[in-house]
């Protein structure tokens, strides 16, 4: 009887899953709906199918969606043009299909739950520059250590009774920025 196998290529013979950095290329995104919560899905070249991230939408006192925002922001994904808003601000004009975000690159920060590997849905930004902002080097870096507080704060294990607590069931202080 003869059959096909498969055989990932690369260095260490797979894929890597060390906790820490990693520059991603977004291979599919999609959106989707748990229980009256819209989220959006992202996956990456490499990767299997089923090691996503899943950003919940998170809207401010304005009423602004910011955290799938911040998915197509830090890709330089569907980002259409940018005005001028009141006190210095911009605002960025984008496309929000998950669509733009195929073959985009962020950083993801990747972290042990238990036995497994996930990777954190705040991301950073790659170097670039588009038509509303530019990232450099110290803007990629501020943004990692963003994301690294976030870790800290709402993702690591709890360190008084070592039980995984969800992001989402935590309960967010005054001044903390969930995103």
């Amino acid at each position: 009887m003869a059959r096909t196998m498969t055989i990932n290529s690369g260095t260490g013979g797979g894929t890597d899953y060390t906790p820490g950095w990693k520059q991603l290329t977004i291979s599919t995104a999609a959106y989707g709906d748990y229980n009256g919560s819209k989220y959006l899905d992202v996956g990456f070249e490499g990767y299997p199918e089923n090691f996503t991230a899943r950003v919940y939408a998170k809207t401010d006192q304005n009423g602004e969606e910011f955290a799938i925002g911040q998915v197509f922001r830090f890709a330089n994904a569907g980002i259409t043009g940018g005005l001028e808003g009141p006190n210095g601000t911009k605002v960025m004009k984008m496309d929000d299909d998950p669509a733009n975000l195929t073959g985009k690159s962020v950083h993801g920060y990747f972290y042990k739950d238990g036995k497994y590997s996930r990777v954190l849905k705040q991301f950073a930004p790659t170097v670039f520059e588009n038509e509303v902002e530019s990232f450099s080097d110290n803007d990629v870096t501020y943004w990692k250590g963003r994301a690294e507080n976030y870790y800290e704060k709402y993702v690591k294990k709890d360190t008084q009774n070592g039980a995984f607590v969800p992001a989402e069931a935590k309960t967010v202080q005054e001044g903390d920025m969930p995103f």
